[in-house]
């Protein structure tokens, strides 16, 4: 996203934010979730069901985390050292997404 948005002013900050909870953010909790569930044998059916229920939540979550985060980490944190924290992150967010993929 730095190379389509480049340099810390607001505007490109927040564009990339923004891109990255719709793209990202969105389509890889609901792969993230769908794939929990059906590699943990659950029915497609509830699966879906149980994804439908919870992203709507998650998403909202989603926006409360990595906004603030993303706001922070493209002005402050240099390009070389954010994959680290962003790792950080992710391994943190992921624990949650696995509590909320599980709870049916």
């Amino acid at each position: 996203l730095d190379s389509i948005w480049a340099g810390v002013g607001f505007s490109s900050v927040l564009q990339k934010s923004l891109v990255e909870l719709a793209t990202v953010g969105i389509f890889v909790n609901t792969v993230s979730m769908t794939s929990r569930g059906l590699l943990g044998g659950r029915d497609r059916d509830d699966v879906v069901k149980h994804v439908c229920q919870e992203l709507p939540t998650i998403t909202v979550n989603d926006v409360r985390v990595w906004l603030p985060y993303n706001l922070f980490a493209f002005t402050f944190i240099p390009a070389h050292i954010r994959p680290s924290t962003t790792a950080l992150m992710e391994e943190i967010w992921q624990t949650y997404i696995s509590i909320r993929s599980n709870n049916y």
